[in-house]
């Protein structure tokens, strides 16, 4: 048997607790048998009176919505029968070019004086 409850008794995994009551009410009017009565109130337990266990069963009973992990991607591979040579023999001068900066735009810093004390000598009125 599935571990699943959601998959084992057509349960669905975005139920609250009271809509899993009623379809276990549904399923132990159907039970032939006391195990099958026994194993349907045991899996109304595990899913209504537990959350996390309702929630982690329910997130378990999803379909993966991401791609298989454990491997990592394959490296690029360069053009079959293309050296390294023959790659940087194609490079254009538009390649190579070092397009111009952020900083270019704005206005050249202001000239700091070479000593602080040149800088008080010149009595600059803004300064004090």
């Amino acid at each position: 048997m599935s571990d699943d409850l959601y998959a084992r008794y057509g349960l669905d995994p975005l139920a609250d607790a009271t809509e899993l009551t009623e379809r276990f009410r549904e399923l132990l009017r159907e039970a032939v048998g006391e195990a099958e009565e026994s194993a349907i109130r045991d899996a109304w337990e595990a899913l209504t009176l537990h959350p996390r266990r309702r929630h982690a069963a329910a997130l378990r009973s999803l379909p993966e919505s991401h791609a298989p992990t454990g491997r990592a991607p394959r490296k690029p591979r360069r053009a079959p029968g293309l050296s390294l040579a023959d790659a940087l023999a194609s490079l254009t001068v538009d390649d190579l070019v070092a397009w111009p900066s952020v900083a270019d735009p704005l206005p050249p810093a202001p000239a700091l004086p070479a000593r602080l004390s040149d800088h008080l000598e010149s009595g600059d009125p803004s300064d004090e």
